[in-house]
């Protein structure tokens, strides 16, 4: 498990850059290779939910903060104390496209090089040092693990530049712009500098090597190495980017946090004004006051990044049954409401005597609407009548209805004619009425008129 742990650290530091982390499914097909190595004999499905398991456990998933803390102890003037050390591993980020991505903390990175409390930079300029002297007594082997330990140095350099610049984002007030940032900003540019330097002349001697040997393992031993370091120098390039922009965006942070106005809250005396009035109250009295308390202080907040499992979890969770009522739900009184309809009986009765006048041969909606547009005929419908007409209509379009008693059929059809309206548009539907041993007839017009 150790090594599988080492395996994720290390694929998360190697795959993260200055703006974005590495994904959740290359960390674990790396670990879950190295897993198969370890045991041939099982399936992939088990090396992958192994490797799903290494990842949950770095990033501490089911605690609340995802920390970590090792409890360690001094001796301070014949007293031993005891202190506790929070870390993290990897953490979980939101990525450019929304989805979680992971990043190495610098204790995770200082398990790989092996060092902790060192100064990162010196360290660099030591492992670059190394390379160098390898590759210039041809020790390509050798030379292949000091190239590893540099870009680890490198990710770890960007990674601790990134952590300092994250403090100005947060509040640029806590920032001294002399002091903090360009000073840091000169040192890191001239670090830089010097390592694509000194990396550039690396890679120019292991060119010269490729050229002079005629080995073919020294050839793809040196191609690796200048693979490494072409890596470096990538990584490099884009910190040095990056620290270029940093007054801009110090500028920038600092118009934006300036001129948000603050807040607006009225300061509260927590004993004096909440905790001795309700410990003077009766606890029946002091329940309802300190349950509406907390849901106001401590609303429910959405974690930038969800996890899953614990979702499922919180939603599957049964809701706290109260003893009493506690006042926060309203049962809604509903009244009696008369069913109006919106057309009356004396209209639906002079829709079918209009419809009656449906024959064999049909009678077009053009002539209905006339019809029910009539001075006599409207006022026995009252109003709305030519509505009522056309919705009628246009059901026997999509449904003929049968009278079983008269043993009728009533349809309408359509066909090029168009219907000239000053209400209604569309087709000028012919409404047919027949008897039903001639509903196929009326079908084949209806499908021929379609």
């Amino acid at each position: 498990m150790e090594e599988l742990a080492l395996t994720a650290i290390d694929t998360v530091t190697l795959k993260m850059d200055f703006e974005d982390g590495a994904r959740h499914e290359d960390v674990v097909a790396a670990v879950a290779r190295v897993a198969g190595l370890q045991t041939p004999d099982r399936d992939g499905g088990e090396h992958a939910d192994v490797a799903r398991w290494v990842l949950d456990s770095l990033v501490n998933v089911g605690t609340v903060d995802r920390d970590f803390s090792h409890i360690y102890g001094l001796a301070i003037d014949g007293t031993y104390v005891s202190h506790r050390f929070s870390f993290k591993l990897l953490r979980e980020v939101a990525g450019h496209d929304g989805r979680p991505r992971l990043r190495a903390s610098n204790e995770a990175i200082a398990v790989l090089v092996g060092a902790v409390d060192i100064d990162i930079a010196s360290e660099q300029v030591a492992a670059d040092a190394k390379l160098e002297a390898l590759v210039r007594r041809g020790r390509l082997a050798d030379a292949y693990r000091a190239a590893e330990m540099a870009l680890r140095r490198t990710v770890q350099y960007a990674e601790y530049i990134r952590t300092r610049l994250e403090g100005m984002r947060r509040d640029v007030r806590l920032v001294d712009w002399v002091r903090d940032v360009q000073r840091m900003q000169t040192e890191a540019l001239e670090h830089i500098e010097e390592r694509i330097n000194a990396e550039s002349t690396i890679k120019d001697n292991l060119v010269q090597i490729m050229d002079n040997s005629t080995e073919d393992a020294t050839l793809a031993q040196a191609a690796e190495l200048i693979a490494i370091l072409e890596e470096c120098l990538r990584r490099h390039a884009a910190l040095q980017a990056n620290l270029q922009e940093v007054g801009e965006r110090f500028r920038a942070e600092q118009e934006r946090q300036t001129f948000v106005p603050p807040p607006s809250r009225s300061y509260v005396h927590l004993e004096h004004q909440l905790l001795e009035p309700a410990l003077e109250l009766p606890i029946r009295w002091a329940l309802p006051v300190l349950d509406r308390f907390a849901t106001v202080a401590a609303p429910p907040r959405r974690p930038a990044i969800v996890y899953l499992p614990d979702l499922i979890t919180g939603l599957m969770t049964l809701p706290t049954e109260h003893d009493g009522e506690d006042g926060l739900i309203i049962e809604p009184e509903f009244g009696d409401a008369e069913d109006i309809s919106v057309f009356s009986d004396e209209q639906y009765t002079a829709v079918e005597s209009l419809l009656a006048r449906a024959d064999a041969d049909g009678v077009r909606l053009s002539e209905l609407l006339k019809a029910a547009r009539r001075p006599d005929v409207a006022k026995a419908g009252r109003q709305e009548l030519d509505h009522l007409l056309a919705l009628h209509v246009l059901g026997l379009f999509g449904a003929p209805r049968y009278d079983p008693e008269h043993r009728m059929m009533l349809a309408a059809l359509a066909d090029d004619s168009e219907l000239d309206d000053e209400v209604f548009a569309g087709n000028d539907l012919l409404v047919i009425r027949g008897p039903a041993s001639a509903a196929p007839p009326i079908e084949d017009r209806l499908n021929g008129a379609v």
